[in-house]
């Protein structure tokens, strides 16, 4: 059985991608191909996905509040708006959509799947910029107004991308089955990675939060909370000092 650090796999990314690729059987290699032979499928389509992502975003007031604050530098083209004036034309969810562009093209363009990869800490670093985080490391959001959306927000769009992509592969003309069921799989494991680096900037480590809880001396409240008869036994303990009782 092999050991991990949960509290080393949550401070150290590569040994976090380590353990991910090596639990969802990621192969770096064949894996990272079949990804990236998407791209000519991709290319041509490119616009009409990100448009396809951002109506589905807008059908909602709940998603769309998101992209409602100014998104660029003070006197940059997007501006703070209602969420009733968003559209698929307007100025915020223009700059969304080239942001979604450049993750796309970067993601079938990579060619280093290790988990060592200077690629994970680009999508670590797109996951944590979504909580709202203004040091997330992306250079295109230096400087800009904090972007935050709910990780709920962000799941139900992972599994709906999951879906739209695999009508996509599905309806390629001249690829065997089996290829295509490839390609899925690998996908599939890429958007379950993307996701865990979402969550980790949402979701703080249980274990590590108990055991620093552990560590904490007890409060009154604490003991309170750990047993209600602590405080009738202390106040009982104080008339006594109080008033010389003798038991």
């Amino acid at each position: 059985m092999e050991h991990i650090d949960g509290n080393v796999i949550n401070r150290d990314l590569t040994a976090r991608m380590k353990y991910i690729q090596s639990f969802l059987g990621w192969d770096a290699a064949n894996d990272g191909k079949l990804i990236e032979a998407c791209k000519p499928v991709l290319a041509p389509i490119l616009t009409n996905v990100v448009d396809a992502v951002y109506d589905q975003l807008l059908k909602y007031d709940i998603t769309a509040a998101s992209f409602a604050p100014r998104q660029s530098q003070e006197g940059g083209a997007t501006v703070d708006a209602s969420v009733g004036d968003l559209h698929a034309g307007h100025e915020n969810i223009k700059y969304r959509k080239d942001f979604l562009k450049g993750y796309l093209v970067r993601l079938v363009s990579n060619h280093d799947w290790s988990p060592e990869s200077k690629f994970w800490e680009y999508i670590d670093m797109v996951g944590k910029v979504h909580t709202g985080s203004t040091d997330s490391g992306l250079k295109h959001r230096k400087n800009r107004p904090a972007l935050f959306v709910e990780y709920r927000e962000i799941n139900l769009l992972l599994g709906w991308v999951e879906n739209a992509v695999t009508d996509i592969v599905m309806g390629v003309e001249g690829l065997e089955l089996q290829t295509k069921v490839d390609i899925l799989k690998a996908l599939n494991k890429f958007w379950w990675i993307q996701n865990d680096l979402f969550a980790r900037h949402y979701i703080p480590g249980l274990r590590e939060s108990r055991t620093q809880d552990a560590e904490r001396p007890l409060t009154w409240i604490d003991k309170l909370k750990a047993d209600p008869v602590f405080p009738i036994v202390s106040a009982l303990v104080l008339l006594a000092v109080i008033f010389g009782w003798k038991f």
